[in-house]
């Protein structure tokens, strides 16, 4: 098993530069869309999608997200949609057979479509709250065109062994790697951690935080803190979420924690993935 990590989707979130100048430890606010690209025995798993092939050559499936157009800024750049990266990196994007997804928000789901026979793989509570909005922030979040050209799903219940204090579901079905999907809700009502048990374990948390900085809790992340209330789902239950992830951060210092925005943590994950050729 081999990982590889992907940016598909640069965003520039608004307000940067006065952010960048007043918050300089945080590095910067120029977001990244962090795949991975695994490399298994039952061919390509993506984690994730990012942006898609339809959203760079249909930009209104952005524009028509109001509230995200306008806050996090798309770069929409077809040469950094998972289908391009694929095949520059010698692979054949119908051999992608799986899709795991940590949520069905635009940014994490808009490459699907270019993978049609894939099996997309989410937990069913984020399935339901897709297909059955109940809150504000549900309704305005979920664009069922994203997934409406895929045919093939995989749902899973959040009941299962615990892993660390969160609640772990069974392995994937039709993936033989070690690879679970971790129950990590508040950013959506069914948001996933993926879990990788590769040696040195990785557990990739997609929006269960936007900055390294609040993992280490930070005291100059407060701005981040405060742009999550308005994009978490449930702000109390993604900060119960979060402290969990601080505290296994703090107990195992060797597990890689990933998540899907942070440009710094992506570009760690690239100079690792180098090293490592």
């Amino acid at each position: 098993m081999k990982i590889h990590h992907l940016n598909c989707g640069s965003f520039c979130a608004i307000g940067h530069p006065i952010l960048n100048r007043l918050l300089p430890k945080l590095d910067q606010f120029n977001l990244v869309c962090h795949c991975l690209l695994i490399e298994s025995s039952d061919g390509l798993i993506l984690v994730d999608t990012g942006l898609g092939l339809k959203d760079i050559s249909n930009q209104e499936r952005f524009k028509s997200n109001f509230i995200f157009n306008q806050f996090a800024r798309p770069k929409l750049d077809v040469e950094e949609t998972a289908y391009m990266q694929i095949i520059r990196k010698g692979f054949n994007p119908k051999d992608v057979r799986h899709i795991i997804a940590t949520h069905f928000d635009s940014d994490h789901i808009g490459g699907i479509a270019d993978f049609p026979d894939a099996i997309v793989h989410v937990l069913k509570d984020e399935w339901d709250a897709a297909h059955n909005p109940v809150s504000p922030k549900e309704k305005l979040r979920y664009s069922p065109s994203r997934w409406q050209m895929n045919t093939f799903f995989e749902t899973y219940s959040t009941q299962g062994d615990s892993w660390n204090g969160l609640g772990k579901v069974q392995k994937l079905k039709g993936i033989s790697e070690p690879i679970y999907m971790v129950s990590l809700p508040g950013h959506t009502r069914g948001h996933s951690g993926i879990l990788i048990e590769d040696g040195k374990n990785t557990l990739f948390t997609g929006d269960s935080f936007l900055l390294e900085a609040q993992l280490l809790k930070k005291p100059y992340a407060v701005a981040v803190n405060l742009y999550n209330q308005l994009t978490h789902d449930n702000p109390t239950k993604a900060e119960e979420t979060l402290n969990k992830i601080r505290v296994i951060h703090t107990q195992d210092r060797d597990l890689l924690i990933l998540s899907s925005h942070d440009p710094v943590l992506f570009r760690r994950s690239l100079e690792q993935e180098e090293t490592e050729k």
